[in-house]
C-alpha cells in the first residue's frame, strides 16, 4: 500500500478515499467521491425517514449532481423531503469519519443495518461505514443506526466535505420506484439561494393580490400572466424540491384567485360595453361593431349581454388585439334564426381574415388577421345582410 496524507490506494481493491483536497489536474479532486458518499447518506436517510422497506434501485454521480433511484409506494411529501434532507445534512454538519475495510463477504453480510443492492459482490468485499469503524460493526451484533454499505467506489474521508445537500427533484419513474436528483456543495448553496429569491417573489405577488381589489381589467390580466411566468420559473429552476412543492401550491391558489378576479372584471367590463353599444345602435336587427379590448373572453361576454338585452338582433363584435395584431371575433344570433347560423357567420368572417372559427348555430367565436378592421366590419355586415334579407 502507498501511503499519502491526502489519500490512499489499496492495490487489492478499486476504492479511493479522498479528503478535501481541492484540485488535481484541472478538475476538482474527489468530486465524484463527494457525491458518492452523499448517495450513501441519502440511502441511510431514506431508510430512517421512510422505513426499512425502502431499497436502492440504482444511482449515478456526475460533476454537478447525483441521482438515486429507490423503492417507495408514492411520491414523498413535503415533510418527508425536508426530513430526508435534514437527516443527511445533520451527518454532514457532524463531519463524521468515513471508515472502510475489506472483510469476508459472509462476515460483511452479518452486519446489522447493512444496505446492499441486487448484484454479485466479490469475496472479500469492501465495507464502507460512516461514524462507526467497520471492526466495531463486525464485533457488535446491534444495529448502530448509521450508514453502512458494501461498496467499491470513491469516497470522502469525512462527511463535512459535502458541505450541504439539496434534493432538487423527486418523482415517480414507474409504479413503486422514485428518482431523486440532488446537488451538493456550491450547487446546493445556489439552489437554496434561488429558492429564497423565488419565495420572496411569490410573497410579493400574494401581497399585490391582496391590494388589487379595485385594479383595472388590464392590470388584472397582466397580474395573471405574471403568476403564470413565475410558475414556469418555479417549475424549472433548481431549488429544494420541498420548497418547489410549497411554492407551486401557493401559486396555484394565487392563480385561482387571480382568475376569479379577472372573470369578475370581464363581466363588469362587458356590462359597460353592452350598455354603450345599445345606446349607440339601439335594438336594431343587425349590430356589427368593434370593441377596444385584447380579451376574446370580454368580446364573447359583451356579445352575450347585448343579445340578452336585444334577443332579436344579429350581433357580431370585432376587436383588434394590440400585442399580436390578431382580430378577435364573436357573434350571437336569435335562437330561431335559420337564415344565418352563428357558426357560419363567424367562420365566413374569420376565413376572410385568414383565420378560423367555431361554435354553434346560436353563438360562435374565432380569430383572424387584418390591418384594416374597418374593412372587416364592412365585410361582416354585408355578408350578414345578404343572408338575412333572402
Amino acid at each position: 500500500m502507498r501511503h499519502d496524507p491526502r489519500c490512499f490506494l489499496s492495490l487489492r481493491t478499486c476504492c479511493f478515499l479522498w479528503s478535501t483536497w481541492p484540485w488535481r489536474g484541472g478538475t476538482p479532486a474527489g468530486v465524484h467521491g463527494e457525491k458518492h458518499t452523499a448517495t450513501h447518506l441519502l440511502n441511510f436517510a431514506l431508510k430512517t425517514v421512510l422505513g426499512p422497506s425502502v431499497h436502492q434501485r440504482g444511482s449515478h454521480v456526475s460533476a454537478d449532481r447525483l441521482r438515486f433511484d429507490f423503492t417507495v409506494k408514492g411520491s414523498l411529501s413535503v415533510s418527508q423531503l425536508q426530513q430526508v434532507e435534514t437527516c443527511v445534512n445533520d451527518i454532514v454538519s457532524a463531519n463524521q469519519i468515513v471508515y472502510s475495510q475489506e472483510v469476508p463477504l459472509q462476515s460483511a453480510r452479518s452486519i446489522r443495518g447493512l444496505r446492499t443492492v441486487d448484484e454479485v459482490y466479490p469475496d472479500p468485499v469492501r465495507v464502507v461505514a460512516v461514524a462507526v469503524p467497520v471492526s466495531e460493526l463486525l464485533d457488535n451484533g446491534t444495529d448502530r443506526q448509521t450508514s453502512v454499505e458494501l461498496c467499491c467506489g470513491t469516497h470522502l474521508l469525512k462527511t463535512g466535505a459535502i458541505e450541504d445537500l439539496v434534493i432538487v427533484s423527486e418523482r415517480q419513474m414507474v409504479k413503486g420506484i422514485s428518482r431523486i436528483i440532488a446537488v451538493t456543495g456550491q450547487e446546493a448553496t445556489r439552489a437554496r439561494e434561488a429558492g429564497q429569491v423565488l419565495s420572496e417573489e411569490v410573497d410579493s405577488l400574494a401581497a399585490r393580490l391582496t391590494d388589487s381589489a379595485h385594479c383595472s381589467f388590464d392590470s388584472a390580466q397582466r397580474f395573471a400572466k405574471e403568476i403564470g411566468v413565475l410558475s414556469d420559473t418555479v417549475d424549472t429552476t433548481p431549488i429544494p424540491q420541498w420548497q418547489r412543492r410549497e411554492l407551486q401550491l401557493r401559486l396555484r391558489a394565487l392563480q385561482r384567485s387571480s382568475n376569479t378576479a379577472v372573470r369578475k372584471l370581464e363581466t363588469r367590463e362587458a356590462a359597460g360595453n353592452a350598455q354603450a353599444l345599445l345606446e349607440k345602435h339601439g335594438r336594431k336587427v343587425l349590430l356589427v361593431d368593434t370593441l377596444d379590448t385584447d380579451s376574446l373572453s370580454v368580446v364573447m361576454k359583451t356579445v352575450n349581454q347585448v343579445s340578452a338585452l336585444a334577443p332579436l338582433s344579429f350581433v357580431m363584435l370585432l376587436a383588434h388585439q394590440r400585442h399580436s395584431g390578431k382580430v378577435l371575433c364573436a357573434c350571437q344570433v336569435p335562437k330561431d334564426a335559420n337564415s344565418l347560423p352563428a357558426s357560419d357567420w363567424a367562420l365566413a368572417v374569420c376565413s376572410h381574415l385568414g383565420g378560423t372559427a367555431g361554435g354553434t348555430a346560436v353563438v360562435a367565436k374565432g380569430t383572424g388577421s387584418s390591418s384594416d378592421i374597418t374593412e372587416a366590419l364592412r365585410w361582416a355586415e354585408e355578408f350578414a345582410r345578404q343572408k338575412t334579407q333572402r
